[in-house]
């Protein structure tokens, strides 16, 4: 799971009792999940919809395909315009590009595209997030601490300032609708309704990774962005597949990578860490080519060697283009392996999290569901 911090949006959601450690809201918990940005989509309904048109009530007794396009921002249908937005539900959900979902599908036009949404219930939509983002195999307490740490980043991020809250990739959370659904995984999201981790009265930065390599990361020399309970500590030995790899740069997709983004070295030669942060990640690194060389640091950098293959930032150089590396992922706050590794140890889903996010708070909320 990536993502750069940014203001919550959704303060008002929460109403905290610090007294009894509880939080009581009432709202309309629904998320608004980017499926695709595309010129056109094609959604299939089984059987009988309903949907609104900019807002308009209809409704269709059969089951039908919706082949959509985008022209400025107005959808069109068959050759019919049908608005800047077009919302369809039904009792069963939907089907879009092979995979099926629960909740309504709305399809907004862009500037010439369609943005495909899924909207549903935030517990629904975990169902199609903790599998995802973590196996249903594992240890019933890791999925515990996946699903408040999911729930809580989501509900971090609702913005209705927005045409959608979070997307459905690894730049947001993974999230892969009905078809990943497991049993063990849905009673971890039931056992834990509504439990979020807060700080200081607002919800916590519940960001996590897959693989620590060892050392956790602070969200400071990730991102910048100073947050007292995502600092730099020793993490727990994940016994992961992930915990220690090596790799070869390919000199040529190396070359691509960097054209891509205007820097051009020829055929690049070597690669040198420069600095490294407190957690042993690489924070600058120059590439020596053959016509030229160049100092990568930043999201820059890490966009780079994540492009390159790489599964982390924490690595050393072995020779001019091998390398040596531990984990996967930004690193900062939950490592899931070492979640899992913890989970096996005897911990419980709260000690977990609290052993990741030092300083929150575990609570809970009463939601009502928009119906």
């Amino acid at each position: 799971m990536g993502g750069v911090p940014r203001p919550a949006s959704f303060l008002a959601f929460l109403l905290l009792s610090a007294a009894l450690g509880v939080a009581h809201a009432q709202a309309q918990a629904l998320v608004r999940v980017l499926l695709a940005d595309a010129p056109a989509a094609i959604a299939r309904f089984d059987g009988p919809h309903r949907g609104l048109i900019d807002g308009r009530p209809f409704e269709v007794a059969l089951g039908l395909d919706w082949p959509v396009i985008a022209h400025g921002d107005r959808l069109w249908v068959d050759g019919r315009d049908a608005g800047r937005q077009l919302d369809l539900t039904s009792d069963d959900g939907f089907a879009w590009d092979g995979r099926r979902y629960r909740g309504t599908l709305r399809l907004i036009a862009d500037a010439g595209r369609v943005r495909v949404v899924n909207v549903l219930d935030i517990e629904a939509y975990l169902r199609g997030v903790v599998p995802a983002e973590m196996q249903a195999s594992w240890p019933t307490e890791a999925l515990k601490a996946q699903a408040v740490a999911a729930r809580t980043y989501t509900l971090l991020h609702l913005d209705a300032n927005r045409d959608y809250d979070v997307c459905a990739t690894i730049d947001c959370q993974v999230y892969r609708g009905r078809a990943v659904e497991h049993p063990a995984s849905d009673a971890a999201i039931a056992a834990t309704a509504g439990e979020v981790l807060t700080y200081g009265g607002v919800f916590a930065r519940t960001y996590y990774h897959a693989d620590s390599g060892g050392v956790i990361a602070s969200s400071a020399e990730v991102w910048g962005s100073e947050i007292p309970y995502l600092q730099a500590f020793q993490d727990v030995a994940s016994g992961g597949p992930h915990a220690a790899w090596t790799a070869r740069l390919d000199p040529r997709g190396v070359a691509a990578q960097l054209a891509a983004i205007g820097v051009r070295v020829g055929t690049p030669q070597r690669l040198t860490v420069l600095e490294t942060s407190s957690s042993g990640r690489v924070v600058r690194a120059q590439v020596v080519g053959s016509e030229g060389r160049a100092v990568l640091e930043g999201v820059t950098l890490r966009t780079q060697l994540r492009a390159w293959g790489l599964k982390s930032t924490r690595f050393v150089m072995t020779g001019d283009l091998t390398l040596r590396g531990e984990g996967w992922g930004h690193g900062v706050g939950m490592s899931q392996y070492g979640a899992r590794a913890l989970a096996l140890a005897g911990y419980g889903y709260a000690q977990i999290l609290g052993f990741y996010y030092p300083e929150t708070r575990l609570q809970r909320l009463t939601v009502q569901a928009q119906r």
